[in-house]
């Protein structure tokens, strides 16, 4: 009797080993589909989301050197995404040594001076600014935070 129960279990642990494998296999052909569609029906190109890194150190291609206003600063991570064939986001990191606030005028300044209009900006908390400026053929957000190492700044540039 025992080993008629013993079997009847196997058999029941061995069905449901199977459904595993034959519902991991639906997934897995349902991703490869959805796949194919996308690159090849949707008429999707495969390009956008592509992230190209710049060299430690470096500015990626295409970043406009003169948002950088600090001479001094210590450059950290810069890559570029391209989403379409026509827009792609520009970034780049870097520590600075200037103040927050001396920073964060800096760049009011120099967007007002070249024809930028900052349509969003915040100085709510001692430790972190950012301003959001744009113009007829491009956007640009600043995010300065107190880091370990002095003040962590970040810029986004996209190119309309």
């Amino acid at each position: 009797m025992l080993s008629a129960g013993g079997d009847t279990m196997k058999g029941m642990k061995d069905s449901k080993t199977l459904w595993a494998w034959v519902g991991g296999a639906i997934v897995v052909v349902a991703c490869i589909a959805y796949t194919v569609w996308y690159f090849s029906v949707a008429g999707n190109s495969g390009a956008t989301g592509l992230v190209t890194t710049a060299p430690p150190g470096q500015l990626v291609s295409g970043f406009p050197r003169e948002l950088i206003l600090d001479n001094a600063a210590q450059m950290g991570n810069s890559y570029s995404i391209d989403y379409s064939s026509s827009t792609n986001q520009y970034t780049a990191e870097w520590v600075s040594s200037s103040s927050i606030s001396s920073l964060y005028g800096a760049y009011a300044q120099y967007f007002a001076a070249n024809g930028w209009s900052v349509v969003n900006s915040s100085t709510q908390t001692p430790t972190f600014y950012n301003l959001y400026a744009v113009t007829s053929t491009a956007d640009a957000n600043v995010v300065m935070g107190t880091g370990a190492d002095g003040l962590d700044v970040t810029i986004s540039y996209v190119k309309k």
